[in-house]
């Protein structure tokens, strides 16, 4: 009996001594090269999609979780894993892994197989402009300008955009034909140059109120300028450029000041309010939604050095996009109707992440395609 507890102590003591130090360096990150019969140290990956809760595939296997998830354990060199979500096309990629270190593949831009597109509106624009989260679509004579509240995401009881005209048929504004339009980024403010019988007039607009304010601040000019700005926190005090002279016009007090270009609120000097908007970073800046000619397309940025590029939709070169970053919508005017369209670029879910371990943050290595 007593030499039966001797085996048995033995045994479990062999255990013990094979497998503590396997577990400890299991949790260290160090595994056995079944190849080669040494001790590795090995690396991992995060990966988190948008949307989530795709499936993960890394070298023909599944992962126990969906994303955004942590593969661990992983040895050194290239792994290919597979992101699979119904409704999107595969992301596939060849991923470097590197001993000691942790790969982040962030917010992995799923395509669905087919985008989803609506049409705002049947009627013909001429161009769209933003005041903060309200679109507004031009045409040459003012009556048939319309603004579209609830872009930034609010529906009405129908579902659709509330839709409504800037200028009432009875207005003294309505016939008078649109020359230019300014605005600044995020403000709720828009200035209308126009021709109305035979007199020029400048126009200022508060969205802010529904239906809008308008007020004609012509006289605060003088002469045409051939551009006006103005700083979104300042809504107060706009700026005319001349060919010679720059002024500070102050809306509230209808007061009129010259401006020295040292002067002025930094970076409006160099600000265009007529910029055709082509370009926007998107999903946490890690893809490029471009326009190029009249295709807009998609280029995602985790790449791995493969070029890659999906096309949307085609829109008017000449016209103004607009990308609503809470609801992941483009607005844009299509390039042979010239209807508002709406494309879904990025899914309502949110983006879910999860925290990697103090002990496994590694640096990261880069390789990214640079656009």
């Amino acid at each position: 009996m007593l030499l039966l507890r001797k085996i048995i102590f033995y045994i479990f003591f062999l255990i013990y001594l094979i497998l503590c130090p396997l577990i400890v360096c299991r949790m260290l990150g160090f595994v056995i090269n079944p190849l080669t019969l040494r001790i590795i140290k090995t690396g991992l990956v995060y990966i988190s999609t948008n949307p989530p809760d795709a499936s993960v595939f890394i070298d023909g296997r599944q992962a126990p979780q969906n994303t955004p998830t942590v593969l661990r354990d992983l040895s050194p060199g290239e792994h290919f894993i597979r992101v699979e979500l119904t409704g999107y096309n595969d992301w596939e990629r060849n991923i470097p892994i590197v001993a000691k270190k942790a790969t982040v593949l962030d917010n992995i831009l799923l395509i669905p197989q087919v985008w989803p597109i609506k049409i705002i509106s049947s009627q013909s624009y001429q161009n769209i402009t933003v005041a903060r989260d309200i679109l507004v679509a031009t045409n040459p004579v003012l009556k048939d300008i319309d603004i579209y509240r609830g872009t930034g995401g609010g529906f009405n009881e129908e579902g659709t955009y509330e839709k409504t005209p800037l200028f009432t048929k009875k207005s003294v504004y309505a016939d008078g034909n649109l020359l230019r339009s300014f605005n600044a980024p995020q403000s709720p403010y828009l200035l209308l140059e126009a021709d109305i019988k035979d007199k020029h007039k400048f126009l200022w607009v508060n969205l802010n109120e529904n239906p809008p304010i308008i007020e004609d601040i012509s006289d605060l000019f003088v002469d045409i300028p051939h551009r006006i700005a103005w700083d979104n926190a300042d809504n107060e005090n706009i700026f005319a450029f001349y060919a010679n002279n720059i002024y500070r016009i102050n809306i509230k007090d209808k007061a009129i000041y010259f401006q020295s270009p040292d002067s002025l609120p930094k970076g409006l000097g160099q600000r265009s309010t007529e910029i055709i908007q082509d370009k926007f970073l998107i999903n946490d800046n890690n893809d490029l939604l471009i326009r190029g000619g009249a295709q807009i397309k998609i280029f995602p940025k985790e790449d791995f050095g493969s070029s890659r590029e999906y096309d949307i939709a085609r829109s008017k070169p000449s016209t103004n996009m607009y990308f609503e970053e809470r609801n992941g919508e483009l607005f844009y005017l299509d390039n042979d109707t010239s209807f508002l369209y709406a494309a879904q670029i990025l899914p309502f879910k949110p983006i879910l992440n999860i925290p990697i371990p103090d002990a496994l943050r590694f640096t990261v290595p880069k390789k990214e395609q640079t656009l």
